[in-house]
C-alpha cells in the first residue's frame, strides 16, 4: 500500500506531461465559453496545452458518456452543466453524475431567462400565461435538448401555471437563439449570459427571470418565475469541471486547484462577468455538494411533472 501512494505522489507530482482535454458536450458558442476564458490561464497554471474539445449529440450523452469511459489519468476532463444531473433524472443520459465523475470546480452559475422574439403579443410571464390559456396548442418554446435543464424548467412552469406549450428542440444555443431571432419560434429558455447581446441589442425581450429565485440586477424590472407561479421550482444552472471516477486524489487535487486558479486569474473572472456569468470559482467539494442537491432536486422534480402525465420526448 505504501509502494502504491508513493508511486502516486510521484505520478502527481510529474503531472501532467501531456496535454490536458477539455470536453464539452455541447456545439461552440455556449457552455464551451467560459471554459475558453480560462483555458489559456490553466494551461500556464499546468505547464502543458489545455485543449478544449467539443462534443456534442444526445443531451450531452455522447461527450459525457466518452469522459466517463476514459481512463482516470486527469488527462480527460469534463466541461459540462446542469443537464448532467437533470439528464440523468430524466434517463436521457444514462450515467449517475454522483457515482460515475469526480468534481474539480465549479466554474459559475447563472440565471435563466424566458426570452421572446420581440413581437410577442405578451411582454412579461402572467400576459404569456393568459395568452396560452385563451390560444391553447399555439405557443411553442425551445430549449437545446430534451432532458435539459431547460426543458425541465418548462415543464414545470407549465406545471405550476396551469398552461400549456409546445417543446421545440435545437442542436444548439446558437442554432435556438438565431430560430427566436428570426420568427420561426417566439420564446426559448436561456441563460442570461446568452441572451444579453439580444436583449441589449431588441431582438429579443426578456418576459421572466429563473434559478436564482431573484431578480437580475441589469433587468431589475423583469420578474422571477417564482414572483407569478410561487409553486416554481427548478434545478440551478451551473458550468463546472469533472474528471471520470477514480481519479486519484492527488491529481484530483492538483486538478482542482489549478482550475480554480485559473477561474481567479488577472483577466478571467473580470471576462466572464463582464459576460454576466455569476462566477462561483468553487472547489470540489462545494462542487460536489451542488450535484448531490441539484440531482436530489431534479429526480423529486421529474418524479412529480411525469405523475402529471408529462413524457420527456
Amino acid at each position: 500500500m505504501a509502494a502504491a501512494g508513493a508511486t502516486t505522489a510521484a505520478r502527481a507530482q510529474s503531472f501532467p506531461s501531456k496535454p490536458v482535454r477539455i470536453v464539452v458536450p455541447y456545439p461552440p458558442g455556449g457552455v464551451d465559453v467560459s471554459i475558453r476564458i480560462m483555458q489559456k490561464a490553466m494551461s500556464d497554471e499546468l505547464g502543458q496545452p489545455v485543449v478544449v474539445e467539443n462534443r456534442p449529440g444526445a443531451n450531452t450523452a455522447i461527450g459525457s458518456q466518452f469522459v466517463a469511459r476514459s481512463a482516470p489519468d486527469g488527462y480527460t476532463l469534463l466541461g459540462t452543466s446542469t443537464a448532467l444531473v437533470t439528464g440523468a433524472a430524466i434517463g436521457s443520459v444514462p450515467l449517475d453524475p454522483v457515482k460515475d465523475f469526480v468534481p474539480l470546480a465549479l466554474v459559475y452559475t447563472s440565471m435563466g431567462v424566458l426570452a421572446a422574439h420581440p413581437s410577442t403579443p405578451y411582454s412579461n410571464l402572467k400576459e404569456l400565461i393568459e395568452y396560452a390559456r385563451k390560444n391553447p396548442g399555439k405557443v411553442n418554446y425551445a430549449t437545446i435538448g430534451v432532458g435539459s435543464e431547460q426543458h425541465l424548467t418548462g415543464e414545470m412552469l407549465k406545471l405550476g401555471g396551469a398552461f400549456d406549450m409546445n417543446h421545440i428542440v435545437y442542436k444548439g444555443f446558437g442554432p435556438m437563439l438565431q430560430a427566436m431571432v428570426a420568427d420561426e419560434v417566439p420564446l426559448i429558455l436561456i441563460t442570461y449570459q446568452g441572451v444579453k447581446p439580444f436583449l441589449t441589442s431588441g431582438r429579443s425581450k426578456a418576459i421572466a427571470v429563473y434559478s436564482l429565485k431573484r431578480r437580475h440586477p441589469e433587468i431589475p424590472a423583469v420578474a422571477d418565475f417564482t414572483e407569478i407561479v410561487p409553486s416554481f421550482a427548478t434545478t440551478r444552472s451551473w458550468v463546472g469541471l469533472l474528471a471520470p471516477a477514480g481519479l486519484p486524489r492527488p491529481l484530483a487535487a492538483r486538478l482542482s486547484a489549478s482550475a480554480v486558479k485559473s477561474i481567479n486569474a488577472s483577466g478571467v473572472r473580470d471576462k466572464m462577468e463582464e459576460m454576466g456569468f455569476i462566477v462561483m470559482a468553487g472547489g470540489a467539494e462545494e462542487f460536489a455538494e451542488w450535484i448531490r442537491t441539484d440531482f436530489d432536486t431534479a429526480v423529486k422534480l421529474v418524479r412529480d411533472v411525469k405523475a402529471a402525465g408529462v413524457k420527456f420526448e
